[in-house]
């Protein structure tokens, strides 16, 4: 691609940067459509849930509760604000209860959410433990 290529497609790139931010016209939220970009989306989240929610999980920790505590008390709390703001994007995404299985699976958890929770609903009352509420 010459220079001149590239600067008419830069110039094309800034024509709709300006057209969105002076129209305010930004896309709908959406939930990721790969492994990849769930991944690149919410890493911490993944870091997370693969990290702390593998098929080891019952030999390392006596529930989920306990796990989410060690991630708590063995990570950076600006890491911890990183994965609460992660976790509130992803629930205020579109999705129903069969979506957020599927962010599980994708994001790396090897088991179920604890009773009596569904994956929504856990995914908030993390979001709450983290935040002390």
């Amino acid at each position: 691609m010459s220079q001149s290529e590239i600067g008419d497609w830069l110039m094309v790139l800034a024509d709709h940067l300006k057209k969105s931010i002076e129209e305010g016209d930004v896309p709908v939220p959406s939930p990721p459509q790969t492994h990849w970009e769930w991944h690149a989306r919410f890493r911490e989240t993944a870091q997370l849930l693969g990290g702390w929610f593998s098929q080891d999980i019952v030999d390392e920790f006596p529930d989920h509760e306990a796990a989410v505590a060690d991630y708590a008390a063995t990570t950076h709390p600006h890491v911890v604000a990183r994965l609460v703001g992660e976790l509130h994007e992803l629930l205020a995404l579109p999705l129903d209860e069969g979506d957020y299985a599927l962010a599980s699976a994708e994001l790396g958890t090897e088991v179920g959410s604890p009773e009596p929770f569904s994956h929504g609903a856990w995914f908030r009352s993390v979001a709450a433990a983290l935040t002390g509420g």
